[in-house]
This record gives C-alpha cells, structure tokens and sequence, in this order.
C-alpha cells in the first residue's frame, strides 16, 4: 500500500517560559527587604484559621497577597513585569494576545540554611491557578556545585506520568527525559501552567528567596462564580 497523505499532531503538550532579568540598580535590595519581612510576618504554627501547612516548617505560611499588602515602587516593578511574562507566555505558546485583566495573588518564600530550610520543596501543583510566575530574587549557592540535585534546582515532571520512552529521542523539539530541569539564578523568572508537577532540590547555600504568584487571566469564558447567599437574595429579591 502507498501512504498517501501523514500527518504528525503534537497534543497535550507542557511548556515552560523561562525568562533572566538584569535587574535596575537597588530594585532586588529592596524586593529581598520588603519579601524578607513579608515572609517573617506571616510564618505560621499551623494553628491560625488562615494558616496554609499544618506544622511551623518553611513550607508553611499565612494566606495573603504580598502584592496587595506591600506597597513600594519594587513591588510595582514586580507586577509589571510578572504582567509581561504571563501575556508574552499565552501569545509565545497559544499565539492568543490577552487584551483583559489578570488576577494576582502572591506569599513570598524565604530558605535560610540557618534554620534548616536549605531541603527543597516538595512536589505539588496549583491546580486553581491558570498560571504560575515564580521570582527569584535571591539565590545563594556553591558556586563550585555542579550537580544539579544540590542546586536548588525546579524540576517540572509529565503529568501523564509516562517518564522515559525506551527508545532515543532525536528530536530536539520534544523533550521526553522523567523531568525537565532549571536551575535558577538571581533575576529568573519562571512562567508554567497551574498544573503542572513541580517542586525544587536541596541547594548548598545560605539562603533563597523566590517570590511565587499565582495568575489566572479573566477572558469573557471565566468562571463566573459568586456566594450562595448572594445567589439565594437574587433569587428572592
């Protein structure tokens, strides 16, 4: 038989947008400041009603929006470029330039290898949020480290969970391996899709602070939800 017509269709692919920034003169001192005392202000035991963790570790914190909280020409720098990035991801990946709002809610995350916090983050997803933009405005590590699993890397992994293919793939447009790898530096940012697997690595350094911020894009197909006791007064009225 003769193949008359193939064709090749990529579906259900991941992407990840990694941009480096050249910060401005005094712009990450003030961000690492003011995220430093975000990050002490709203560490938690677990036992506030608004507390996100159940233990006192580093992954635990207060529910808040450092963007909102925090106001400081940096913290505006911050969203403006976070803004750019997620626009730039949705027009590089679904080649749909976003003209509406985006939503923003961030906590800031502060490791201190003093205090024990030098293990990594386990791995976990944002399924709520359309988008993650993550910041890193401080990344101390051995700069002789080479290894990648004490780096502080990201690691993003197949949420298909197929892992590695037993053939080689020479195609340099479809990465296949069991995760895919970034190791951040001071200026990274980082733009992913909310669900997507991902978590990060021990690093052998004093201390990391990287800000991350959930983003969801208001579009006229959003979900338009409001409170029960707002609907139930609608419907008597």
């Amino acid at each position: 038989m003769t193949v008359v017509a193939q064709h090749v269709s990529a579906i259900f692919p991941r992407f990840v947008l990694h941009q480096q920034h050249q910060p401005e003169a005094g712009f990450h001192e003030d961000l690492y400041r003011l995220a430093s005392e975000d990050a002490v202000a709203n560490r938690t035991d677990g036992s506030q009603p608004n507390a996100i963790g159940q233990r006192a570790t580093h992954l635990s914190h207060l529910r808040h929006n450092f963007l909102d909280d925090c106001k400081h020409p940096a913290v505006l720098k911050l969203i403006q470029m976070v803004d750019a990035a997620c626009r730039s991801y949705v027009e590089s990946v679904y080649h749909y330039r976003h003209e509406g709002e985006l939503e923003m809610m961030s906590d800031t995350f502060w490791q201190q290898r003093s205090r024990g916090e030098n293990v990594g983050i386990n791995c976990h997803t944002h399924l709520t949020s359309h988008l993650v933009a993550t910041y890193y405005v401080r990344v101390d590590r051995d700069p002789a480290e080479t290894n990648p699993l004490r780096q502080g890397s990201v690691r993003f992994y197949d949420p298909q969970h197929i892992n590695t293919r037993p053939w080689p793939n020479n195609n340099p447009h479809v990465f296949t391996n069991s995760w895919f790898n970034v190791v951040p530096e001071e200026g990274s940012l980082l733009v992913f899709e909310g669900h997507l697997p991902h978590d990060s690595t021990f690093f052998d350094g004093e201390a990391r602070m990287c800000i991350p911020i959930m983003v969801n894009l208001v579009t006229p197909r959003t979900h338009i939800k409001k409170p029960v006791s707002e609907l139930i007064k609608g419907q008597t009225a």
